[in-house]
């Protein structure tokens, strides 16, 4: 065959197809070329053999764990599968880790123990009486720890310590002629003068906050729902309940191993002239308001009390004994300062009516707490001619401006209380 053949470039007569009559007739012919079945069935086999490879893995875990555990249980000596050897490691820390966080915990809270069982000692048998006294009255003025200077004191070592019972000693009579409450035509008067006065005691060791309050008349004593039957409302909803402007806690309450629902008062209770807890022929240690608005105090009958005209009064004796009475006549009472260091509130009257609403604090760092002689002192200052200590420790707060102002000594927030003081709106009380 010649080159002209090849190239496809025979003349008319062998009719030859040129090469570019060729490429013309190929465009747009699409080429197929179909999978054959020997690949597909490759496909699948390796498919297969994954799926296979899964479930031997699978079955050889199994298998593993079974023969593992049957040899431990045989005795036969035999490798843990890897598996099994990562968990059992894996368990074997957190144990150990559990284990050494427990023991840490149980030696710090030994220490801890250890060490305050040795400042414990130190202050009831330490070389110092009068810081014995004091760490002793302190401790059995609570509720709940009263208990902690019987750990190395014995009985009559203890009985050294604790104050003298004064709840039924004889008081002296409040001379109303010391006081003298403004009258309808000085009312005016007094009215240009500053009706609340909230002052910052710093006074040595002592911190807290004092309320003069002009007009006596307008402070109210605010109780709970049903004495005995609900529980007793914290301050700030006592305030609240009677629209008042302020208020301090008030009488003492049952309170059996500072578990009590501060429902059931402790003595006397008198609101609006009213006996409204405990029995009227039965002598008490009373504070209260009468209805000039003169503040007594002193160990009265509830019937006696209201003879006198009390109309909101409240009774408080510490766990020992020592009466309310710190200064009847502008006398202190020297009978009742026995104490020990505590949060203390206290109300108190001056000679021109204005009464003294005291709360100091303590148990924090910033001061320790005052004794009932602090008390006194702070009220002198202030031109007190009657006062008299009412429910202290973590009972004790003060309540302005719908907050607590003080340093709550409660470690679980402001306690239920049955009473409070109560100081209302300018005018709205029984004046």
């Amino acid at each position: 065959m010649s080159g002209r053949h090849l190239l496809g470039i025979e003349d008319s007569e062998n009719k030859a197809t040129p090469v570019s009559d060729l490429d013309e007739q190929m465009k747009g012919v699409e080429m197929t070329f179909p999978i054959s079945d020997a690949h597909e069935e490759v496909k699948q086999s390796a498919t297969s053999k994954r799926q296979d490879k899964g479930n031997i893995k699978t079955v050889e875990k199994k298998k593993g764990r079974a023969e593992y555990e049957r040899a431990a249980s045989d005795g036969t000596d035999r490798k843990m599968p890897k598996e099994l050897n990562n968990k059992s490691r894996n368990k074997r820390k957190f144990v150990s880790v559990l284990g050494r966080i427990l023991a840490f915990l149980g030696v710090s809270i030994g220490t801890i123990l250890v060490v305050l069982l040795g400042l414990v000692w130190v202050l009831e048998k330490g070389p110092s009486p009068t810081l014995t006294g004091s760490f002793t009255r302190s401790m059995r003025e609570t509720s709940a720890i009263r208990w902690i200077p019987s750990i190395f004191l014995s009985e009559d070592e203890l009985a050294e310590y604790i104050s003298v019972n004064t709840e039924q000693v004889e008081t002296d009579t409040v001379n109303t002629s010391l006081i003298h409450i403004a009258d309808k035509a000085e009312a005016v008067e007094e009215q240009k003068k500053e009706y609340l006065q909230l002052i910052d005691i710093a006074m040595g060791t002592c911190k807290g906050k004092l309320l003069i309050v002009r007009d006596p008349k307008n402070v109210i004593l605010g109780t709970s729902e049903e004495f005995g039957k609900t529980p007793g409302l914290q301050l700030t909803d006592m305030v609240a309940k009677y629209d008042g402007l302020a208020g301090i806690n008030a009488g003492g309450f049952n309170d059996m191993n500072g578990m009590g629902d501060g429902g059931r008062p402790q003595g006397l209770v008198i609101v609006d002239s009213q006996i409204t807890w405990g029995t009227p022929e039965y002598r008490y240690n009373v504070v209260g308001i009468d209805n000039e608005g003169i503040l007594r105090i002193g160990t009265m009958s509830g019937t006696a009390a209201i003879e006198q005209g009390m109309k909101w009064a409240v009774s408080f004796v510490t766990h020992d004994g020592l009466a309310s009475a710190l200064i009847i006549n502008g006398e202190v009472q020297s009978q009742n300062l026995g104490s020990g260091v505590n949060p203390r509130t206290a109300i108190g009257q001056r000679d021109d009516g204005s009464l003294l609403l005291l709360v100091l604090d303590g148990r924090s760092i910033n001061t320790l707490g005052a004794t009932m002689e602090d008390i006194v002192n702070v009220m002198l200052e202030y031109g007190a001619v009657n006062a008299g200590n009412l429910d202290g420790g973590s009972s004790s707060v003060m309540v302005y401006g719908g907050e607590i102002i003080n340093n709550c000594a409660s470690v679980t927030g402001p306690r239920r209380i049955p009473t409070g003081f109560i100081v209302l709106k300018e005018g709205d009380g029984n004046a």
